[in-house]
């Protein structure tokens, strides 16, 4: 039976068996293997079942997946690939005992929290409606203040015809 063997600093050696065709990894409880560990992301990655063999694919993670060392979004795993969740670390195993490949050297990993995640530059408006366009209509605009004008006008002209006295016989 394949397995993950993950090295957690606190913990010490956890070993997971791969017995689903969909398994995944993450810093949540609902995860098939949790691994609580701040770059670790909520939804991390997947083992994915192909063909007898584990396919690892990253599901978008902030810090990333790296296997042998090298940053990857999906890898066909091999006996004995080192894979590093986030800043953890830990070896896959299958069922056909293979060489071990030698552990990269360990480099510092630290969290990237979301809060202080950058735009994409190809980032655009995700509404489904279209943005009005911000023209001023000139003609419509000044038809209103002659409009506004005509009414003042009137306004005044009737407030002073009453103010008028009626003279007295």
């Amino acid at each position: 039976m394949s397995k993950l063997v993950i090295f957690l600093p606190d913990v010490g050696e956890v070993v997971h068996e791969l017995t689903e065709a969909k398994i995944s990894v993450g810093r949540t409880d609902e995860s098939a293997i949790p691994i609580n560990d701040a770059s670790v992301s909520t939804h991390h990655a997947e083992f994915v079942l192909s063909g007898g063999e584990y396919v690892l694919r990253d599901m978008g993670s902030t810090n990333g997946i790296r296997v042998n060392g090298k940053p990857v979004n999906e890898a066909k795993l091999c006996p004995g690939d080192r894979i590093r969740f986030g800043s953890v670390e830990g070896v896959y195993e299958p069922d056909v005992k293979g060489p071990a490949q030698p552990l990269p050297p360990r480099e510092e990993t630290l969290p990237v929290p979301a809060g202080q995640s950058q735009r994409p530059s190809d980032f655009g408006n995700s509404s489904p409606f279209a943005r009005k366009a911000s023209k001023i209509d000139t003609v419509k605009t000044a038809a209103l203040v002659a409009g506004g004008v005509a009414i003042v006008a009137f306004l005044v002209t009737v407030f002073f015809a009453l103010s008028i006295q009626m003279p007295s016989f």
